[in-house]
C-alpha cells in the first residue's frame, strides 16, 4: 500500500507558512518589477576610429580620411572626418595613418580544452572569427558561449559536427572527442551507413549546436548526396574533404557540399581507383601522374564553379617541414587554377596559432601562401572576410567595413592590398565594438 498523501491533499497549517515563504522570496513584488520597468537599459558605447583609411575589399578601393562610429557592437557610420562628430563618445582613436580591413577569418581550426589564451591571442592577432571543423563539440559550445557573453576575449566560434564511415572510429581524436558516448554515437562524431536514419543523425549533429556537417572519410557518393540534402533540408551547411573516399571531388561537388576542403586531396579524382582504406593515406594523392590544370580537375573546378562550391585549399599546413613539398605545389597549382576558373576561395589554416606565444595567428601565413601561389592581396584578403561572410551565411553582418555590419575590424600600419605581409602589421583590432591593442 503507498504511503504517498493523496494528490490534492491541502497544505496542512505547519507547511503552508513555509510555502508562503518560498513563494515571497522566488517570486517579484509588484514593486520590484516596476522598479525593473523603470529602470533605463545601459547606453551603449560609442567608439570612434578618426582619420582611417577605409578598404573595400571586394572594390578593391581606399577611401582615406573617414570616420567610423561604432555603438555597442555595431558599426553605425562610415563618413568623411568632415561630417558631425557624435555628441557623446566613450572611447576615441586617433587612426590617422591606418588602414581598416574587415576582421579575418579563419575557416578551419580545431578547438580543445586549454585554449582560451590562444583564442584570446588569435583575436589580437586579427582574427574575429573562427570555424571549427572537427572536435568535441561540448567544448566548442562553451567557448562559443563565453565569447558571445564576452566572459573571454575570442573570436565569433561556428563550428561542425562530423560523420564518417564506421570503420574511420579507430582515430584516437574521436576517439576522445567522444568521451562518455560509444565511439561513433557522439552527435557531433557519428558513424553513418547506407542503412542510418538519415533525418535522425543530422538533427542529432544539428542539435548538439553545430552549423556545419563535415563528411570526413568513409562515405560513398549516394550517402554523401543524401546526407548534403538533409543538411541542406535541416539548415545546416556541408564540408566535405577534397576526397572522402570513396567518393570523388567531382561526386561531392554535384552532390552540393558547401565546401571542398583540403586542396591537395582532390588530386584523387584521377586517381585509378579510391577505397575507404585510402582515406588513411590521404595526403598521398597521386601528383605525379594527375595534373593541377589536367583534364580531371578541370571538370572538378566547372562542376564546383556549377554549382556554388567554395574551395578551401588549407596551404600552410601543407608547407609545413614533416610534409613532402610536391604536396603544397600541387595544392597552390590547384588554388591559383580554380581561382582563375571563378572558384570562390576560402581562408583556413588548420592550425589557428602555433606554440609561439609571441606569433601572429597561422591566418597571416595562410594568405601568404595563396598570394605565392598566385592569387592577388586583394583576393587572399577577400579569403579572409567577404567570402567566408558569404559562406558562413553572415554577408549581411560581417565581411566589411559598412553601416549595419558587426564592428570587427583590424586597423593595420600599411595597406595590405600593395602587399599582403602587411596584415601582419596590426596597431589595434576592434572584436564587436572592443579595441583590443595587440
Amino acid at each position: 500500500m503507498s504511503t504517498l498523501p493523496p494528490p490534492h491533499r491541502a497544505p496542512s497549517r505547519c507547511t503552508l507558512p513555509a510555502l508562503l515563504m518560498t513563494m515571497a522570496l522566488w517570486c517579484p513584488t509588484a514593486t520590484a518589477l516596476a522598479q525593473d520597468a523603470g529602470r533605463a537599459a545601459p547606453r551603449p558605447r560609442v567608439v570612434v576610429l578618426d582619420s582611417v583609411s577605409v578598404i573595400d575589399i571586394d572594390a578593391k578601393r581606399v577611401t582615406a580620411m573617414r570616420r567610423i562610429v561604432i555603438r555597442g557592437d555595431s558599426i553605425v557610420a562610415v563618413e568623411s572626418v568632415s561630417a558631425m562628430p557624435p555628441d557623446s563618445v566613450d572611447e576615441y582613436v586617433n587612426a590617422r595613418g591606418a588602414f581598416a580591413i574587415p576582421g579575418l577569418v579563419d575557416h578551419h581550426v580545431h578547438l580543445v580544452q586549454g585554449m582560451t589564451a590562444a583564442l584570446e591571442r588569435g583575436a589580437r592577432g586579427g582574427v574575429t572569427m573562427v570555424q571549427a571543423m572537427a572536435g568535441d563539440n561540448r567544448v566548442a559550445g562553451e567557448y562559443a558561449r563565453a565569447s558571445r557573453a564576452r566572459e573571454i576575449v575570442a573570436p565569433e566560434i561556428a563550428y561542425a559536427s562530423v560523420m564518417a564511415g564506421p570503420d574511420f572510429f579507430v582515430d584516437p581524436r574521436f576517439i576522445g572527442a567522444s568521451d562518455g558516448f560509444p565511439v561513433g554515437k557522439a552527435p557531433w562524431a557519428q558513424a553513418v551507413t547506407a542503412e542510418s536514419d538519415i533525418p535522425t543523425a543530422v538533427a542529432a549533429a544539428r542539435g548538439s549546436g553545430a552549423e556545419v556537417l563535415k563528411l570526413y572519410a568513409m562515405i560513398d557518393s549516394a550517402l554523401a548526396a543524401r546526407l548534403t540534402a538533409e543538411a541542406h533540408r535541416q539548415g545546416m551547411r556541408v564540408v566535405a574533404h577534397g576526397t572522402v573516399f570513396p567518393a570523388r571531388p567531382l561526386q561531392l561537388a554535384a552532390a552540393g557540399v558547401d565546401v571542398l576542403t583540403h586542396a591537395p586531396y582532390l588530386s584523387w579524382q584521377g586517381a585509378a581507383e579510391v577505397r575507404p582504406e585510402d582515406s588513411w593515406k590521404r595526403r598521398d594523392g597521386p601528383y605525379a601522374t594527375v595534373r593541377a590544370d589536367g583534364p580531371e580537375l578541370t571538370a572538378v573546378l566547372a562542376a564546383m564553379k556549377a554549382h556554388g562550391t567554395y574551395l578551401e585549399p588549407t596551404l600552410w599546413v601543407f608547407s609545413r617541414p614533416d610534409v613532402p613539398p610536391v604536396v603544397a605545389k600541387w595544392g597552390a597549382q590547384l588554388t591559383v587554377r580554380a581561382q582563375a576558373m571563378g572558384v570562390p576561395i576560402l581562408a583556413g589554416t588548420d592550425g589557428f596559432v602555433e606554440r609561439d606565444t609571441t606569433a601572429l595567428p597561422v591566418i597571416h601565413r595562410e594568405l601568404q601562401r595563396l598570394v605565392e601561389a598566385g592569387l592577388t592581396p586583394a583576393a587572399a584578403l577577400a579569403a579572409a572576410t567577404t567570402n567566408p561572410a558569404r559562406e558562413m551565411r553572415r554577408e549581411h553582418t560581417h565581411g566589411a567595413v559598412a553601416p549595419g555590419r558587426v564592428a570587427d575590424i583590424v586597423l593595420l600600419d600599411a595597406n595590405p592590398l600593395g602587399d599582403i605581409r602587411n596584415t601582419t602589421r596590426i596597431r589595434a583590432v576592434v572584436l564587436r565594438g572592443r579595441v583590443l591593442v595587440r
